[in-house]
């Protein structure tokens, strides 16, 4: 019997919808392995979004009972396979767990295309991209297979078509006095660092930046229309930033930057998708 953990964003979306389609498609032929999911930023003890259980019906699918949770050390150790939905999050679980038996799903299934999150979207869009996460797991389940029973894998890695914006902020921008607290401390830390990250205590800057990004995270879910995705960018962003105490390269600290300053405006999902390649050039 083998252990499968979906890893998503915040597992209330994403990740549970993919356990539950991948259990059904591993039911024939491998009916005994376990299936669950976890998210690298989960928003532990948070049930369902409603829309992802809505788009799990209309898959003719039916959604259990379910409770989010972070991914824990033990977990990670335990999975014969991390399946990550984007590869955001796989970049999360390079960084957390370089040594683990992680794979990304869209590179599994040769895809160009990533499955972002919809956060706060509209049931169409849940549909779309349970469909799309559907047919990505259809078509890896071969491989997924094979992994599970030990079979190494040739590494595929496809180029994404999400784009990142090609012009990141060089210098941080005058805020006026309606910017809310925690995006004007975001900012602070986030172009502060930046200017100075030689004398920079990485291990509390990251748990600052943490902080802060939730802190704001919070306000626009309580805020923001639903068709704002920036509580979307922030979960990205923090899922690579990952804890620890290494200081953050040349290359990350302009993605931060880059972050940071869109997610001062409301982003729709062309916006998001643009964020999600640069997150996708972290490690780069």
């Amino acid at each position: 019997m083998a252990l499968i953990v979906v890893v998503g964003g915040a597992d209330t979306g994403r990740a549970p919808m993919g356990a539950v389609l991948l259990r059904r498609l591993l039911l024939e032929t491998q009916p005994t392995w376990q299936i669950e999911s976890a998210g690298v930023l989960g928003h532990d003890g948070d049930t369902w979004q409603p829309e992802a259980r809505m788009a799990l019906e209309h898959l003719n699918a039916t959604p259990p009972a379910h409770t989010a949770r972070s991914l824990s050390p033990t977990l990670a150790m335990q999975a014969d396979l991390l399946l990550a939905v984007d590869r955001g999050v796989g970049r999360a679980l390079e960084l957390q767990y370089p040594d683990g038996r992680w794979q990304v799903l869209p590179d599994l299934a040769e895809s160009a295309r990533e499955v972002l999150d919809p956060f706060r979207m509209t049931l169409d869009a849940w549909l779309i991209y349970g469909r799309e996460l559907e047919h990505q797991l259809k078509v890896s389940l071969p491989k997924i297979i094979a992994y599970c029973q030990g079979e190494t894998l040739t590494p595929t890695i496809v180029a994404s078509k999400v784009e990142a914006a090609t012009q990141p902020i060089a210098s941080p921008v005058e805020l006026g006095a309606e910017v809310h607290p925690a995006y004007r401390r975001l900012h602070i830390l986030a172009f502060g660092i930046a200017g100075i990250p030689e004398v920079v205590d990485w291990a509390k800057a990251r748990n600052s930046l943490r902080e802060a990004m939730q802190s704001f995270a919070n306000h626009l879910a309580a805020s923001a229309g639903p068709s704002d995705l920036r509580p979307a960018a922030l979960a990205m962003l923090g899922g690579v930033l990952g804890a620890g105490s290494d200081p953050l390269s040349s290359n990350q600290l302009v993605i931060l930057r880059e972050i940071v300053g869109r997610v001062a405006q409301t982003l729709d999902p062309q916006d998001l998708a643009g964020l999600a390649g640069a997150i996708g050039r972290w490690q780069s």
